[in-house]
């Protein structure tokens, strides 16, 4: 039996060696890195005799440009430029870098964008959805448009606020905003050319923080606010003219007239669901279309609160979230799903990268998507009716046993549950593999996955009414070990056996083909080349180069500033660039050790790098602030005390490190003692939302901005005079 893989455009082969002919391919990929794609390509028509190079409309700039989110449509991100591969990847150095981001206030936000470069013009996005049009070439600022999100916005952005990149078609560079607009813009200018909403509820903490993504004529995004109690859809819309086309939303509502799809989904949920909390199930980053059978593609998030048991209360598997549900992609119309992850609790969301793939078995033909969701299970699924083909750990899991063959359900553990108990459980809450993108190489066949592997000890909070902009996760994380002095909603994240690697996953064996050495966590997306390269970042500030067949180490690029976002490679007058936007921020509120903003000051910047280009050069040293003078007050109310620190935690903590903590926000324990007595205008009147410091008039009153300042003042007269 003989097991092939190629994609669906067939840009480029991939496959895995399964006999004596595929090893000597094999073997052939492995020595062309001085050929072109089309000799390549000819030489695995040669040896398996039934593939050819179809021509797509994307093929020709693909091959030079980067077009798509993804890359191609099948969102491989595998690029068949190789004039920078492995024999002289160590010649690799800087070329340029754009460092004029848009900065609210003094705080750096996360940069997680995939930059596109059409025609000598690189599009990208920064934090607060500023949108940048730079030349390729040299990096000069063609234009640049801001718009303009409320900062009172920030409040209900899980994870900082970010924004994952453009989508580009017929002279448009389209993306969405935190706020919740989805915005055209004329690609020459940065003119809009429409704008719309996508929020159907203000009432509810959505955002949108993730790529847009096109399916014909229509351009599609979904939203965030998973942990913020909302209800889960996503959107397609005109790209002429922005009109909406279809909707289609990922949990039901208790009483609605139903769809066929809501009708399937209802049946699942309890009807004493907490129905307040608006189920969750955010498309907050990875959508697919599939032009061969003109679908769609989305992942589901997790669903709101965590714990089924609180959101569900007989439990049920609450379709469908932590699901891949399929779309007609002209009407929005379900047509299949598969659930990673029934009845969640511990947000595995399957929102992570999907890619597109065709594979073979013997005369059986089958089209497939694989994930790597954060539950840590390595999913390759039937596209055309949603049947498991495959699932297997790709790191290890302790929340469940494995998959059933026959039903294609995970076995779920019983010491997972933490409804009694607090439960130990691998993969954490950051996944085995979050947003940061993965890579299928059209060379080898091997999907390259940035993994973390980590686990979590979870524990139920307190059951709470929903309230509007508050988190509705009801639960927690805690260390091993936690002391005294940790952070009171993460615990001491530092001491957390967390670390991260690069695996190269066989997506037919279902095994690793290799396995990098540690990284820090966490490592950023990945970028696969012909020339035999594997390319990702990592917070420590490194740009990695490996062999893709072997992961040998070829040469590591020192840039000073933390890399979480995925490369992208072009080809421009004749010359290769490989280029990568950095920037700490996001999710991470805690400088992670060997993280490069413990030693360089953190800043968005956009790098780029070229054969012959020389060293990068590095922000500025990081100064740590002198100690502000300490506010007189030498006593304290006890009760006020007590009732701050529950405040902080359940309001402040979300980005404020406990103890100032090294993080990207500002140190609440070393403020000027007149700041601490303006905290009413701060904390209720949004003095400061422009930079992203919300009001929350709507949650805390006069007194409990107080209590709050109460507690902050006693911790620091605590700790500054112990």
């Amino acid at each position: 039996m003989r097991r092939l893989w190629k994609v669906p455009a067939q840009e480029f082969l991939g496959r895995k060696a399964m006999s004596a002919v595929g090893h000597r391919l094999r073997r052939a990929q492995f020595n062309l890195s001085g050929k072109t794609a089309a000799q390549f390509t000819s030489i695995a028509v040669v040896v398996f005799g039934q593939f050819a190079l179809a021509q797509s409309p994307v093929l020709d700039s693909a091959r030079t440009d980067w077009v798509l989110h993804g890359l191609d449509s099948s969102e491989t991100r595998f690029s068949p430029l190789q004039d920078i591969n492995i024999e002289n990847v160590e010649e690799l150095g800087f070329a340029w870098s754009f460092e004029d981001f848009v900065v609210r206030g003094t705080t750096n936000r996360g940069v997680e964008a995939t930059p596109l470069m059409i025609e000598g013009v690189l599009y990208f996005t920064g934090p607060w959805s500023v949108v940048y049009a730079v030349n390729a070439r040299t990096g000069a600022l063609i234009w640049e448009y801001d718009p303009e999100v409320d900062g009172q916005i920030a409040r209900f952005a899980c994870c900082d606020a970010v924004n994952r990149g453009v989508a580009y078609i017929d002279g448009k560079i389209i993306f969405g905003s935190l706020g919740g607009d989805l915005i055209a813009l004329d690609a020459k200018n940065g003119s809009v050319i429409w704008r719309v909403d996508t929020i159907e509820d203000r009432t509810r903490g959505y955002t949108i923080t993730g790529a847009p993504r096109l399916a014909g004529d229509l351009v599609l995004i979904g939203n965030g606010g998973g942990d913020m109690g909302v209800r889960g859809y996503v959107s397609a819309y005109k790209v002429e003219t922005g009109d909406l086309a279809w909707r289609f939303h990922t949990v039901p509502l208790r009483d609605e007239n139903f769809t066929d799809a809501m009708k399937l989904a209802r049946a699942t949920w309890d009807d004493a669901s907490n129905w307040a909390y608006g189920g969750g199930g955010t498309v907050w980053d990875s959508m697919v279309y599939d032009a061969d059978l003109d679908q769609v593609y989305i992942g589901v998030g997790n669903g709101s609160p965590w714990p089924v048991w609180r959101r569900s209360p007989s439990g049920g598997d609450n379709l469908f979230l932590s699901s891949i549900v399929a779309l007609d992609a002209k009407t929005g119309g379900y047509l299949w799903h598969y659930q990673t992850t029934p009845g969640d609790s511990w947000d595995y969301t399957a929102t992570q990268h999907i890619v597109l793939a065709e594979i073979e078995y013997g005369e059986s033909h089958r089209k497939v998507l694989i994930q790597a969701p954060k539950n840590g299970i390595f999913y390759v699924i039937d596209r055309e009716t949603g049947a498991m083909v495959s699932a297997e750990p790709y790191t290890q899991i302790t929340w469940a046993e494995g998959v059933d063959a026959n039903s294609g359900r995970p076995t779920v553990l019983d010491s997972s549950n933490y409804s009694s108990d607090p439960s130990r459980v691998k993969p954490s809450i950051a996944g085995a593999h979050n947003w940061q993108p993965m890579s299928l190489s059209k060379k080898t066949g091997l999907v390259y996955i940035p993994v973390l592997e980590n686990d979590m000890e979870i524990r139920l909070l307190d059951e709470t009414p929903f309230r509007e902009g508050r988190g509705s996760m009801q639960a927690a994380i805690v260390s091993p070990a936690p002391r005294p002095e940790a952070d009171p909603i993460l615990g001491d994240v530092r001491s957390l056996p967390w670390r991260g690697v690069l695996k190269a996953w066989d997506p037919i064996e279902q095994t690793a083909g290799w396995t990098s050495g540690d990284l820090p966590w966490t490592p950023g997306g990945v970028l696969s080349t012909a020339g035999g390269l594997v390319v990702l970042g990592a917070v420590d500030g490194k740009l990695r180069f490996y062999d893709d067949q072997t992961g040998a180490l070829l040469n590591v690029i020192e840039t000073g500033s933390a890399i979480i976002a995925p490369p992208i490679t072009y080809l421009l007058d004749g010359e290769q660039y490989i280029a990568v936007l950095a920037g700490f921020g996001g999710a991470l509120r805690y400088y992670t050790p060997n993280s490069a903003p413990l030693q360089y000051e953190n800043q968005a910047r956009l790098l780029v790098f070229k054969l012959g280009g020389s060293s990068t050069p590095r922000p500025p040293e990081r100064v740590s602030p002198d100690l502000a003078d300490l506010h007189s007050q030498d006593s304290f109310d006890r009760m006020a005390v007590a009732q701050g620190r529950e405040l902080f935690m359940s309001h402040c903590g979300r980005c404020h490190t406990y103890r100032g903590k090294p993080s990207q926000y500002p140190n609440l324990w070393n403020l000027p003692p007149d700041r601490y007595d303006a905290l009413a205008p701060i904390v209720l009147e949004g003095a400061m939302s422009y930079a992203g410091m919300p009001s929350f008039a709507e949650t805390l009153t006069p007194k409990d901005v107080v209590a709050i300042r109460e507690f902050l003042l006693a911790d620091e007269y605590r700790e500054r005079t112990k």
